[in-house]
């Protein structure tokens, strides 16, 4: 700026706004510094002498200046003012910052806020990416500049998961106008300095500094918008930008390259020609790196193509054969399906590792295989070995978890195919989660099929998340769902729970969650029609069958929330069957979940499990909850209520035992008398049950679960307890253990 009136009227504000510090409190202290020609003022409260004081936050907004100078031009202010406000965070004014603390970074994104609004002046409300995403995008080329480490792939990590659950709004957006706060946060801050890294990507480091310095030179102290950015970047590059600022700035694209085919030729002289086809599957595009990792990840590049029709090639020539070739192997180009950016399919590179239950780690370039032995035991074959496979890919797609198992020992008191079967070949269960191929913004998709102790089946399962914000689980799923599941007549089933029988089912199913900021609320119902069959013979002989149509609903809600120093739990359920009488696997429980939904359980589906022993009280939780009674007793109707008061004597947020708890509970009910006869004559039966109880959670590995151990010393109808005996009491030692949640 020239001398001038304009000048002298700079220079009046600037010390305007000093003296306007000055004011917010007079006992502050106050400190001054130079950075040039510009005056440096620091005001701190007293107490903070000891991180504020002896000249260190003026030598850090100093250096602020002094980065800030190198990556736009001179600072246009004569002053700046830095304040310590109470509160923590920052807020930039021109010529004043006010931090909640002395930390670098945090001053030097807020004095850079002077050079990417106070004087580049944009729209910050309507525009926010040229002002809160620009300013983070310096901040971080500071922190790459003395660490060494580039932090676009990081950025690209975070942003990525937005992007393909579409929680994403174009940095265009005016502020206003954003979903939530949440989102306006992270499009604003954390994509929009992703912009600039890839605008850097694309037209180099070096014409990105002449970039932003010509910018700053031609446009401060002036109103500024997006389109001038863009005329300075695509005058500066040479290049046509337009498809970059539209798909970042106007759109929410995704972007996918496949690995095609390979072709290496060595040529005479000894180099080696490479030829790469890329497919592009994304509806977005941006220039892709072609390379290959060393052992130790370091990333080497060999080219790189720019493909926005579906499929392009691009030629190299090494000294010497290269290696297995990845694309974008810096992780730079947004690529969200990495999976299948390496030569070799999907399970190229991917990392194989021995699962220890207890974690399942994820990586967002190669899919992870974990596995992992298994034994238990049951009545049918006291020894049963297997193993279990996972694969993971980004945390959420392509989850398959693959069982593998056969028993020891020979089954005996079946005949026919059983025989032939069950002593010589493996049972199997297959599970997979989210498929590639069906990807659809916060949808699951689940595949089952299994013949696995006794039972043979197939599940279906399709769910649509309805969540206000990517911040909250407030909202609701909805879902749909058909099975199919039969018994193959072996002594692996309990008898009392199990009829020799099958069923097919469709449904649908909805939740909702209603978070608030003291309390946990949860709904679910659910409705089922479906055909069920009983049959006479085993599956490979001639049989006959007894069908008959059935509808099957349920609905439940929970609530926990604070009162005075315990916590108040509360679940309500409600569950009805139409349609005859049930087969006793598709009764409404009294006790707690039901035989299909402990089928992938191996410790509780079986006879003589571990978990289910003559002398093991073991509580799967569901239904009607009765803690109290046998699991065993089921019926065509029931209504319940759960009630808990929990007191912490533990309260821990590291180390393995992070909680411990003192609870009493009580548990009620009425069922028909299908589930428990009712000797006075009426319809329906009331059952209660109540008593103290011990929890403790744990957490390792990756695992959170809780030890409940409880003593339902009260029991309204005792002679069909969990362990009843002859002539019990209503009040008797009664207990149980469950490492699930009762609700």
């Amino acid at each position: 700026m020239s001398p001038g009136p304009g000048r002298k009227c700079v220079r009046f504000y600037a010390e305007g706004v000093h003296h306007f510090a000055m004011s917010l409190n007079p006992d502050y202290v106050y400190e001054e510094g130079r950075f040039e020609d510009v005056v440096v003022r620091v005001l701190y409260q007293p107490q903070d002498r000891s991180t504020w004081g002896g000249g260190v936050a003026v030598r850090r907004t100093e250096e602020a200046l002094r980065w800030l100078d190198t990556v736009f031009g001179d600072f246009a202010w004569p002053q700046i003012t830095n304040v310590h406000r109470i509160e923590g965070g920052g807020t930039e004014f021109p010529m004043m910052v006010m931090n909640g603390g002395p930390g670098f970074g945090l001053i030097l994104h807020e004095v850079g806020h002077n050079y990417l609004m106070g004087i580049l002046a944009n729209n910050e409300w309507k525009e926010g990416f040229l002002d809160e995403g620009f300013t983070s995008f310096q901040t971080s080329l500071y922190a790459e500049q003395q660490t060494g480490r580039d932090p676009h792939p990081r950025l690209s990590v975070r942003v990525l998961p937005l992007d393909v659950e579409g929680w994403s709004q174009p940095l265009s957006t005016p502020g206003e106008k954003f979903r939530d706060f949440a989102t306006y946060n992270m499009m604003t801050y954390v994509k929009g300095q992703l912009f600039y890294f890839q605008l850097r990507y694309v037209i180099g480091p070096d014409a990105m500094r002449r970039v932003l310095r010509e910018y700053y030179a031609r446009w401060k102290l002036k109103h500024v918008t997006a389109r001038d950015f863009q005329e300075v970047a695509e005058e500066v590059s040479g290049q046509n930008l337009d498809w970059l600022f539209r798909q970042w700035l106007h759109e929410t694209v995704l972007i996918d390259y496949a690995m095609g085919s390979v072709r290496r030729r060595q040529q005479q002289g000894g180099s080696w020609e490479t030829t790469v086809t890329v497919r592009r599957l994304g509806d977005g595009w941006m220039p892709v790196e072609i390379g290959e990792l060393r052992p130790d990840g370091t990333p080497t590049v060999y080219t790189r193509v720019f493909v926005t029709t579906r499929e392009g090639e691009a030629r190299f020539v090494t000294p010497s054969r290269p290696g297995p070739l990845v694309l974008d192997p810096r992780q730079v180009s947004h690529d969200w399906n990495r999976r299948n950016n390496r030569e070799g399919g999907f399970l190229g590179g991917a990392r194989w590792r021995l699962d220890t239950y207890l974690s399942e780690p994820s990586e967002p370039d190669r899919t992870v295989i974990s596995i992992a032995p298994a034994v238990w035991s049951n009545d049918a074959s006291d020894l049963t070995v297997g193993l279990r496979v996972r694969t993971n890919d980004a945390g959420r797609y392509n989850r398959w978890t693959i069982w593998f198992n056969r028993g020891l020992s020979d089954v005996s008191g079946i005949g026919g195919f059983e025989t032939a079967t069950l002593g010589d070949a493996f049972d199997f269960r297959v599970r997979l989660e989210n498929p590639f191929f069906l990807r659809h913004p916060r949808t699951t998709q689940v595949f089952e099929g299994w013949a696995q102790e006794g039972t043979v089946g197939s599940r279906v399962t399709w769910a649509v998340d309805s969540r206000r914000s990517f911040r909250t689980e407030r909202g609701h799923r909805t879902g749909v769902l058909a099975q199919w599941v039969a018994t193959r007549e072996t002594p692996f089933l309990d008898d009392t729970r199990w009829a020799n029988a099958g069923t097919v089912e469709a449904g649908v199913f909805r939740e909702w969650n209603r978070p608030t900021p003291t309390s946990a609320v949860r709904f679910r119902v659910e409705g089922r029609v479906g055909v069920a069959y009983r049959r006479d013979r085993d599956l490979l002989s001639s049989a006959t069958y007894d069908t008959q149509t059935f509808g099957r609903w349920t609905a439940s809600g929970t609530l926990r929330r604070p009162i005075g120093g315990f916590r108040l739990g509360v679940r309500a359920f409600g569950g009805l069957y139409v349609g005859g009488t049930p087969i006793p696997q598709r009764a409404i429980p009294v006790n707690g979940a039901d035989p299909y939904e402990m089928l992938e359980n191996p410790f509780v589906r079986t006879r003589g499990a571990l978990a289910v022993g003559s002398d093991v009280f073991y509580h799967s939780p569901g239904n009607l909850n009765l803690r109290g009674y046998a699991p065993t007793l089921g019926g065509r109707w029931g209504v319940g209520l759960n009630l808990e008061v929990e007191r912490d004597l533990v309260r821990r947020p590291k180390g393995v035992l992070r909680r411990a708890s003192l609870v009493g509970f009580w548990d009620a009910a009425l069922v028909d008398t299908l589930a428990v006869a009712s000797s006075s004559g009426n319809a329906f039966k009331g059952l209660t049950d109540g008593g103290p109880g011990l929890r403790v959670w744990f957490h390792l590995g990756d695992v959170t679960f809780p030890l409940r151990v409880e003593f339902p010393l009260y029991v309204s109808s005792p002679f069909v307890a969990h362990n009843r005996k002859q002539g019990t009491a209503f009040w008797e030692f009664r207990w149980l253990v469950s490492l699930q949640p009762i609700f």
